[in-house]
């Protein structure tokens, strides 16, 4: 019961402390990393606001993440763990599957303070994102703030 109590006001904390998100987009005609900000209504969670992004980029700027991919997401003291729909990931290459890790990451790591990210799909730990991209470990902070992520 206590520990439930801690991990519920720790994301509260850290809905209250997030008033904005960034949100790492791909510019079409430059393949580079675009960062625009939004701002975070209040009570919406900053996890699925930048999901939301994802999937309707401005225009001129493209998203590698399929709409709906999204199952849930959870953040857990200084980690996030964000669960996908497999049946979404329709990732045509190892460049679409590469550049929507690095689009979820970077817009994670600039919006929320926290450590680490775990990906999953289907409610399972992941071997792979879809075909080519290794997920099954934690994707840290320190290589995961500034594009392009070598």
């Amino acid at each position: 019961m206590r520990g439930s109590l801690t991990v519920l006001l720790l994301f509260l904390s850290s809905l209250i402390l997030a008033t904005e998100i960034q949100v790492v987009f791909v510019d079409y005609d430059r393949d580079i990393g675009v960062v625009k900000r939004f701002p975070l209504e209040e009570g919406e969670h900053p996890i699925f606001s930048i999901f939301q992004h994802l999937y309707d980029p401005p225009p001129g700027l493209r998203s590698f993440v399929p709409p709906g991919c999204l199952r849930a997401a959870y953040i857990l003291e200084d980690a996030v763990v964000v669960d996908l729909r497999s049946e979404r990931l329709n990732l045509s290459s190892f460049y679409a599957e590469r550049m929507m890790l690095y689009q979820i990451l970077l817009s994670i790591f600039r919006s929320l303070d926290v450590e680490k990210v775990y990906i999953m799909k289907d409610g399972k730990p992941a071997k792979v994102l879809w075909r080519f991209v290794d997920v099954s470990l934690s994707f840290g902070r320190e290589e995961w703030t500034e594009w392009p992520v070598h």
